[in-house]
């Protein structure tokens, strides 16, 4: 929403424009979603690799999906070649270079969590495209709260879609290490995260995201007295684990469109 927002007050998305995001689904729903709600076209390029749920959430908000071989480095050089070839038609949201990413989370989600969980020690985020984790440290950076950011395995045969590890993909332009903190950084074990979410959906019903999960799988090691998890997925985006994490062969529950006021207030 706030990087839409900001580029249709300065005039460089009117009715006209396609708005076109590389992305590997989280992402991408949240912008076909906000276009949905605007009545804008909306372009998904993601890997071929993409869950069969998240393509179907995304069709439901109209989008139009490409995809590509590889990851999503291979998406964004593929809607780069579109662009190139179309320069009048598109605007880019560019999650990965907007400053508008960022600034969301500094200047609404965290003051949002800090708000709700004044006592909070730690703020667990994940590493993907840099936006939470960076707009989450210049929040923090004058407070006594602790960041903590979880990245992708470094064994990329069996990543996590949607996160990153620097060990062995490119560092996005928005994402300030020297604010985050490589201490700060932690990989994580794939091992672990079907246990975790099994748990969770135990103890209170939630089917999290594979990404959730590897965040949880490290928070759970803190002895901090209160922490909060940032989740950016949930569960029912990825069918053969949601399966897995109830035990069972499932069938997922449609997700229906969020509708409601909080886009005409932000919009204001």
């Amino acid at each position: 929403m706030n990087m839409l927002f900001h580029a249709i007050h300065s005039g460089a998305i009117t009715s006209d424009t396609v708005i076109a995001e590389s992305t590997s689904g989280n992402t991408g729903i949240g912008v076909a979603w906000v276009c949905s709600e605007l009545g804008l076209e909306y372009h998904n390029y993601s890997p071929s690799t993409l869950s069969e749920q998240k393509q179907s959430i995304l069709r439901g908000y109209g989008a139009t999906l490409h995809f590509s071989e590889g990851g999503t480095d291979e998406a964004t050089k593929m809607l780069q070649k579109e662009i190139d070839e179309n320069p009048n038609r598109y605007f880019w949201t560019s999650q990965f270079t907007n400053d508008n990413n960022w600034r969301a989370h500094t200047h609404y989600t965290a003051p949002e969590l800090l708000r709700q969980v004044p006592d909070v020690d730690e703020v667990w985020v994940a590493f993907g495209s840099g936006g939470t984790s960076t707009g989450f440290a210049y929040a923090l950076a004058k407070t006594d709260v602790e960041l903590k950011v979880v990245q992708n395995t470094r064994e990329r045969a069996r990543r996590v879609e949607g996160m990153r590890n620097l060990a062995w993909i490119s560092k996005p332009p928005i994402a300030d290490l020297d604010a985050i903190g490589r201490d700060r950084m932690l990989d994580t074990d794939p091992e672990t995260y079907l246990d975790v979410a099994q748990r969770i959906y135990q103890f209170n019903g939630f089917v999290v995201g594979t990404t959730t999960a590897a965040i949880l799988s490290q928070a759970e090691k803190s002895e901090a007295p209160n922490l909060v998890v940032v989740s950016p997925d949930n569960g029912e985006r990825y069918p053969d684990w949601y399966a897995n994490v109830i035990g069972q062969t499932a069938t997922i529950p449609p997700m229906q469109p969020a509708t409601g006021p909080e886009i005409v207030a932000l919009a204001a």
